[in-house]
């Protein structure tokens, strides 16, 4: 291995004190020894100290990673950070779903008693409180949160690499740094909640110098993982047909009017807040985070009254997530540019068990950084397909920065992976991903089954291992 890679091996969070693009100037046939030395080290570190890896690994009679098909048969399915039962948030079995989480971390929540409370965000403050846990939960769009147990130096590490891409993504410097010279925030969403998108928001505010008089919020208040539940699951039952077989906890129920009531007013709310942002911040820099369908409305809106270039052209827009299923016309991207004033965009692929998100370049590539083991999986076997040429196929990965959880993880994305024996002509080398990603949940009509790699089954035994040690 070079000297870079080695010191990656050695020590994988030193990759936010690199040169960020020095990720980018490793061929990808470099990589293999790194992916093997990292993941093994890795595997030998934390496989005591997350019990539900030690099952895993158990079952697929893993002892060590020798090679690269051994890290494969020991990566969660994506169902790990929201397999337990749901009755544990119908019924404020806190304890339970306090044990089920001590399962997939190194930090000893037995003595954390949550019997008391009576709700997810009573619960995540008490973890707060008493442990070194920022836990994070996602949006929870399939009817069930997902919660990522996150410690704080954790929760950290991706603002961090985000102050680091924006200044060097386009070439060294070449971007505004946000810790140095801070940019309004214009962010439509919420101020505060445990979301994992509002809790990266939330701790970049205090990392970027944001205050109340450089930020605007649509909503200006905390986003309840109590509600954030409930919207999930009353959509999901809506698409099943079963609303009126839902189980709400008399707790919840009373949270379900806010719920209704902003769903009902989002889209005027939403217009009130971009007309706010070009009243405080027209013809500035900004800084903001959202998704393209999002931005593409409120544009749309504010081209129909005849604005253009409304901020500065320097502004910084992060943004990602894809089209959400819907068809936006040609010219739409060209659109938003012109409108806001915006010159460019960080295009982004991630998720929330994933530290380190992938920036598409001007061809339209998502490219991996050294910090992340990428692989794709054959969807029927389970096996991982050659890294060579390009291979389409489930994505999996392990995040090697976390150091308290385990971070390796087998997501429901289908993708096309692509780099190590050829490098994009953007000229950043290295494993990517090509644009076109989907769900599997989609392509397969609602179903989503992992068949992993390894012994039959092993993934649901080492998950009923989870929940039964929670009981």
């Amino acid at each position: 291995m070079n000297d870079y890679l080695t010191r990656l091996a050695a020590a994988p969070k030193s990759f936010i004190e690199e040169r960020y693009n020095a990720g980018f100037e490793v061929h990808g046939s470099e990589l293999e020894e790194y992916y093997l030395v990292t993941a093994k080290r890795k595997f030998e570190k934390l496989r005591s100290g997350v019990s539900t890896l030690d099952r895993l690994a158990q079952e697929q009679g893993v002892d060590s990673i020798e090679n690269l098909d051994d890290l494969v048969k020991v990566l969660f399915p994506h169902t790990v950070y929201k397999s337990y039962p749901l009755s544990y948030l119908e019924k404020n079995k806190f304890k339970q779903l306090t044990r089920w989480l001590n399962g997939l971390t190194t930090e000893d929540l037995s003595a954390v008693d949550a019997s008391a409370c009576k709700s997810i965000d009573e619960w995540i403050d008490l973890l707060e409180k008493e442990t070194n846990l920022t836990l994070c939960h996602s949006s929870g769009t399939t009817g069930k949160l997902s919660f990522l147990p996150r410690n704080r130096t954790e929760g950290h590490v991706p603002n961090v690499l985000m102050r680091n891409l924006i200044r060097d993504w386009f070439g060294d410097n070449t971007g505004p740094d946000m810790i140095e010279n801070p940019l309004p925030l214009v962010f439509p969403s919420y101020k505060r909640g445990y979301q994992t998108m509002i809790r990266t928001s939330q701790s970049q505010a205090e990392l970027f110098g944001i205050t109340d008089e450089n930020s605007l919020y649509l909503y200006d208040d905390i986003l309840s993982a109590d509600i954030a539940s409930l919207g999930g699951r009353i959509r999901a039952a809506e698409a099943r047909g079963e609303l009126g077989e839902l189980e709400i906890s008399p707790e919840l129920l009373a949270k379900k009017d806010i719920f209704v009531e902003r769903e009902m007013v989002k889209q005027q709310r939403t217009r009130e807040f971009y007309a706010e942002a070009v009243e405080r911040f027209g013809g500035k820099p900004i800084y903001m985070c959202t998704v393209w369908t999002m931005l593409y409305e409120a544009m749309s809106e504010a081209k129909a009254q005849g604005y253009t270039g409304i901020f500065g052209a320097d502004s910084v827009l992060v943004t990602g997530g894809g089209n959400k299923g819907v068809e936006l016309p040609q010219g739409w991207k060209e659109m938003i540019y012109e409108v806001t004033g915006f010159e460019r965009a960080y295009e982004l692929y991630g998720m929330s068990e994933m530290t380190t998100p992938f920036v598409q370049c001007e061809h339209g590539h998502y490219h991996i950084p050294p910090s992340i083991i990428p692989f794709v999986l054959d969807p029927i076997s389970g096996e991982a397909l050659p890294r060579t040429g390009e291979q389409v196929g489930r994505f999996a990965f392990l995040d090697t920065m976390p150091e308290t959880y385990w971070g390796g993880f087998i997501s429901g994305d289908e993708v096309t992976l692509s780099g190590y024996d050829n490098v994009c002509a953007c000229g950043r080398q290295g494993a990517y991903v090509k644009g076109e990603i989907r769900r599997y949940s989609e392509k397969e009509g609602g179903d989503d089954k992992i068949n992993c790699s390894g012994a039959p089954e092993a993934h649901d035994k080492a998950l009923e291992f989870l929940i039964n040690a929670s009981a």
